[in-house]
């Protein structure tokens, strides 16, 4: 896989785990037992899949770009998301 490939796919990724997370924060604070679960459930797949494509890897400064940059954008899509259907 393509260096820029491989930072993309480790943004999009955390981009969907960021935004995860916070809708989790959310509903673990708001006690929704079964969003907390089923949001549990995807972090917990989603990060499994993250160590497999960073371990295979082998351009690390790419990878991380993407991986740091998916991050900050999946916490602001994740704070809109769980404000605007969880209530906040």
């Amino acid at each position: 896989m393509t260096k820029f490939k491989q930072a993309a796919v480790l943004f999009i990724i955390q981009v969907f785990y960021y935004a995860i997370w916070c809708i989790n924060s959310r509903a673990v604070a708001s006690t929704h037992y079964h969003t907390a679960g089923m949001s549990d459930f995807m972090l917990a797949s989603i990060q499994f899949f993250i160590i497999r494509q960073i371990s295979h890897g082998s351009d690390h400064v790419h990878e991380w770009a993407g991986y740091a940059t998916g991050s900050v954008v999946g916490s602001y899509l994740g704070i809109w998301i769980s404000a605007t259907f969880l209530g906040g």
